[in-house]
């Protein structure tokens, strides 16, 4: 059985994280083998990691890929080294020793799975990971926990983010990487979208458990200059979405601009006329990569 961690690392100094990420994978109770693909750090940590762990797979870039074509890079090498399982984990994340023994077990071999996403700490759920996934697991969960005392493997759930995704070669092979379209935040959701046009579920398993250091988005000043292009990026390319869907959600978004989004100064009429137009300047390769995502395959991995 090969196991491949896949992290991207930009800056991964901070705080000893790339440190503690390494580390956890290096005590994880099966064996895994890390993949670092490096964004062209600037802070050390192309020294540190090359220098402090020869057993990683070291793959530094030349320049920024981003979050999703970095990862890409790592999941091609996973399947081309006959991965049965790759695990795309975040440079500020770490995992319990048994998380990847209970991600193995409860796995059907198609599906996306993530262990219970915890903070730095572990004394409480990743704000992002309670705010959202939690919400919208299984009430199963709930009821196993309270009433019956006994959890199953696995429990089905809606999006999480990719800070800890476990990813069998099955659903590799059949929905592809990233999509090149985002370069930082958004491409997780996009590829949801993907996987609900091709009836790929999701779940969270219970008992394995990691540990995500950060308050609420990685690096919440790019989140925020970004939020509004990837909320109507991720409109348009929506390959579940018929052409008058897309125009209302749009709609909905430009009314949302002035009710609940955040920063408000990025939601006027300017900024939004703004978004569409750098959206149409690359309809071309939106178009394309609609139609590349409604079919099965290596997407953006093959040469």
């Amino acid at each position: 059985m090969k196991i491949y961690a896949i992290i991207v690392t930009y800056n991964a100094m901070r705080r000893g994280w790339i440190d503690r990420c390494l580390l956890s994978l290096q005590a994880s109770t099966i064996p895994v083998t890390a993949i670092v693909i490096d964004n062209l750090s600037t802070d050390g940590t192309r020294e540190h990691v090359s220098a402090h762990y020869p057993d990683v797979v070291w793959l530094p870039q030349e320049r920024n890929l981003g979050f999703g074509q970095a990862n890409n890079i790592g999941l091609k090498y996973a399947l081309d080294n006959n991965a049965d399982y790759a695990m795309l984990l975040n440079q500020d994340a770490s995992i319990a020793p048994e998380a990847l023994a209970h991600l193995v077990s409860a796995c059907d071999g198609e599906s996306l799975y993530s262990p219970l996403q915890l903070n730095g700490q572990g004394t409480d759920f990743d704000k992002m990971f309670g705010n959202y996934t939690m919400r919208k697991l299984d009430n199963g969960l709930l009821s196993d926990l309270l009433v019956i005392k006994q959890l199953k493997p696995a429990y089905p759930s809606g999006e999480f983010a990719a800070a800890c995704w476990f990813m069998p070669a099955n659903l590799i092979r059949k929905i592809g990487g990233f999509n090149p379209l985002f370069f930082q935040y958004g491409e997780d959701r996009n590829y949801y979208q993907r996987m609900a046009f091709h009836n790929v579920k999701s779940y969270v398993v219970p008992e394995a458990t990691m540990f995500h250091d950060r308050e609420l988005h990685g690096n919440i000043k790019v989140f925020n200059k970004n939020l509004l292009y990837n909320n109507v990026l991720l409109t348009v390319s929506n390959v579940n979405l018929n052409c008058l869907s897309r125009v209302k959600m749009l709609i909905a978004i430009l009314v949302n601009c002035y009710v609940h989004e955040l920063p408000r100064r990025q939601y006027r009429v300017g900024a939004f006329a703004t978004v569409l137009f750098r959206i149409a300047s690359c309809m071309g390769s939106i178009r394309k990569s609609i139609k590349q995502e409604k079919s099965v395959g290596l997407n953006w991995l093959a040469k």
